[in-house]
């Protein structure tokens, strides 16, 4: 008797198989390769099949419709993205500084095939009405593990105020993605060089600034 296995992979409860599990991530893989190397709109079902080496039916068994697919790819790519800046923010032993790198942590984060795959995802989202529908119930859940990991390292860093941490985050997100989409047009322009070099700036002075006044407010 094959083994079955729970997989949170997205917003649908879905019991698959090993085997079925396996093909989900081929199929997920590929579809993030497919976007990365030629862009979303001319990412099809029949060149997500081609690159997983999967036929057509396997791939709609999986996922009916190419909406159904740009979710459950779109989740797949955020929550590596958050999954690897944890872990890049682990790895950084003092607590101040896990949350006074988390610019440059979130630009190369957001510079990884899942980060280019998920930003171009939702610039498409703005036009396509169905995808964004689909994408809403995941964006929310995202977000809220996005804030909770905000308030997370605000706490640890020893800040007062962690929530006062959250709306500079998502303005932190927010250029980081513009950022990228100006930077694949062309990566050697020195004036969004400049502006990723600020950005990260701008994040490390406000931390700093964060602790000072905190460190004040203390004395008091």
């Amino acid at each position: 008797m094959t083994d079955a296995i729970s997989l949170p992979v997205d917003s649908r409860a879905r019991r698959l198989t090993r085997r079925g599990a396996d093909a989900r991530e081929k199929i997920l893989d590929a579809t993030i390769k497919c976007i990365v190397r030629a862009g979303f709109t001319a990412t099809t079902v029949e060149h997500v099949m081609a690159e997983a080496g999967l036929s057509r039916g396997s791939v709609l068994h999986q996922f009916p419709n190419r909406v159904t697919l740009m979710v459950a790819t779109a989740e797949r790519a955020m929550r590596r993205v958050m999954d690897s800046a944890r872990e890049m923010a682990g790895a950084i032993e003092d607590p101040f500084e896990r949350v006074a790198d988390y610019a440059r942590i979130s630009w190369e984060t957001h510079s990884q095939p899942e980060g280019l795959a998920l930003t171009d995802i939702l610039l498409a989202a703005r036009w396509d009405a169905e995808l964004t529908t689909g994408l809403q119930p995941v964006a929310a859940q995202v977000e809220q593990d996005i804030h909770d990991e905000f308030i997370k390292l605000a706490t640890e860093a020893g800040f007062a105020d962690a929530e006062a941490l959250v709306p500079h985050g998502w303005l932190l997100i927010a250029s980081v993605r513009g950022l990228i989409i100006e930077h694949s047009l062309n990566p050697s322009r020195p004036m969004i060089l400049a502006a990723i070099d600020r950005m990260m700036e701008r994040h490390r002075r406000f931390c700093d600034n964060f602790a000072a006044r905190d460190a004040e407010a203390r004395k008091k």
